[in-house]
């Protein structure tokens, strides 16, 4: 079953967007994305982004 995992903005750095995991426990921490990819997919870098995590099949 997949886990879903909620970043929330936290700052843009020189060449990517960075977000922070929500919540108490964190299991990644920190996500970087690429400025260049932000709008390849579709994300708004000051909302919230949220990552599926599964084992691959």
């Amino acid at each position: 079953m997949p886990t879903r995992i909620k970043f929330e903005f936290e700052k843009e750095t020189k060449g990517a967007v960075r977000f922070k995991e929500a919540g108490e426990n964190p299991v990644i921490g920190t996500l970087y994305i690429r400025k260049a990819h932000m709008n390849e997919l579709g994300i708004d870098p000051g909302k919230a982004v949220v990552v599926e995590i599964r084992e691959e099949k």
